[in-house]
């Protein structure tokens, strides 16, 4: 039990030589005994997958329509005409084939403009961001200084820019509109809720602030928005027990609900396909589930975590619920009733103030997480809940620690990934960085490091 448990906690430590241990030998029982553990915690390869593929081959088979069978000797892997595969087959094939190739996962800064001291300050300081729901180049990044830049995270250009108002305040929510892909609902941590068309800004600072579409009711200590899959409601939530949903045509506050919980409610989230249905996270530990067409005081059913939660996000077809709270607590349930379907089984720090993230990736196959105290981001299977990759975040500050503030998956690219970081040490920043584990670390002079993103030339007003 203590080899398992051990295992269970650090698999990727067990990824050693089998025959020999200090240099003695070690018996095949427990070289069966690592190897069925290893296989209970940690998946070989994405998608299950237990042979190593070439990319070449992958692709000759998709093209030839066929699939593969294995011997024992890898030269006489033969193409089977008899099992024809779809086009999800290939694809998990070749993330499965490049995910072998890659020794370390490539990361780099998206949201730093340059090396020079001089130019450190110019760096954008975000503090939220979201991947745009149809163009695979786009990225919304909201800032601690109230900004919010649309980005091209592929070049490193800023596309448009949304100036602060007067009064400048951080941004704790973004979402973009499903149906009108075009604008884009910004909170700030001064009760702001307000609804932009980026075909209406410009891509620098001019007279004044941005003008928004939509200006709604403010609501008292958000840190949350979320819009239904309808596009004519939101939500808000925030350091409160209440939630509030409004017209998003209007900015008209429709409904407040008190004391949905009996702590704060961080995060609040519509489902993704139908537009009555959200959730609810809370710090009581609770998760709860509402109908919007019925009683607004009694949940369709309360799910327990054994800590304070700090989010909750539907699977993209709205099957299961994921569920983070804090120190590592990641759990998936049956949205249908709340059930527990998978315990991923993140080891703890023991740290009360650790709070915990998680996100879906490639659609429902995977789930990403990490937390503020730890520079690691977890990928487990969303259905066995079996660990795929641990990776550390590289820090290239000097004296300095890096930590995962947020992270999201990309939607259209399979195993990427953004992360928002944060520095401490000498000097506190954050930046987002882009992890791609289908591509290594080495390939990083191809991409020049990253792109270096500049703020347009602004002057001391901006």
């Amino acid at each position: 039990m203590k080899m398992e448990s051990q295992i269970a906690s650090h698999p990727s430590a067990w990824r050693i030589d089998m025959d020999m241990t200090d240099n003695l030998p070690v018996k095949q029982s427990s070289v069966e005994l690592k190897k069925t553990l290893l296989s209970k915690y940690y998946e070989y390869l994405p998608y299950n997958r237990l042979h190593k593929e070439s990319v070449v081959n992958v692709l000759h088979f998709r093209e030839m329509g066929t699939s593969m069978t294995y011997s024992q000797n890898p030269s006489r892997t033969k193409p089977s005409s008899s099992h024809k595969r779809n086009q999800c087959f290939y694809t998990r094939s070749l993330c499965a084939a490049k995910f072998v190739s890659s020794v370390q996962a490539l990361q780099y800064p998206i949201t730093n403009v340059g090396q020079s001291t001089e130019e450190i300050d110019e760096r954008l300081r975000p503090r939220q961001f979201e991947y745009h729901p149809t163009d695979p180049s786009l990225m919304a990044v909201g800032t601690l200084d109230g900004e919010v830049v649309i980005l091209n995270h592929e070049t490193g250009n800023i596309i448009k820019y949304i100036s602060p108002c007067q009064q400048i305040s951080g941004i704790l929510g973004l979402c973009w509109l499903k149906k009108q892909p075009s604008k884009l609902l910004v909170g700030s941590d001064n009760d702001a809720l307000r609804l932009y068309d980026i075909n209406n800004v410009t891509s620098k600072l001019e007279d004044g602030y941005s003008i928004p579409a939509v200006t709604f009711d403010d609501f008292e200590q958000l840190t949350s928005v979320h819009v239904n899959s309808t596009d004519d409601r939101c939500l808000t939530s925030g350091y409160s027990k209440k939630v509030a949903i409004y017209d998003v045509c209007t900015g008209q506050r429709l409904q407040l609900f008190t004391d949905m919980h009996r702590e704060p409610i961080n995060v609040a989230k519509f489902s993704n396909h139908s537009p009555n249905l959200l959730a609810t996270s809370s710090f009581d530990r609770d998760v709860k589930m509402w109908d919007l067409r019925q009683d607004p005081m009694r949940p369709c059913y309360t799910a327990s975590s054994s800590r304070g939660n700090v989010m909750v996000c539907f699977s993209p077809d709205d099957l299961y619920l994921l569920v983070s709270a804090v120190d590592n607590e990641v759990k998936q349930l049956l949205a249908v009733d709340g059930r527990l379907h998978t315990d991923f089984g993140i080891v703890s720090t023991g740290i009360s103030y650790n709070y915990t993230r998680s996100y879906y990736m490639n659609g429902r196959d995977y789930i990403i997480s990490g937390s503020c105290e730890e520079p690691a981001i977890r990928v487990c299977c969303a259905q066995t809940g079996r660990r795929l990759k641990d990776i550390s975040l590289e820090n290239s500050g000097v004296g300095s620690s890096i930590y995962v503030q947020s992270l999201r998956s990309d939607p259209f690219r399979h195993f990427n990934m953004a992360v928002l970081a944060s520095y401490s040490g000498r000097k506190t920043k954050n930046e987002i960085i882009k992890v791609n584990l289908l591509s290594t670390s080495h390939c990083a002079e191809e991409h020049n490091t990253g792109p270096n993103v500049h703020r347009p030339s602004y002057g001391k007003g901006g």
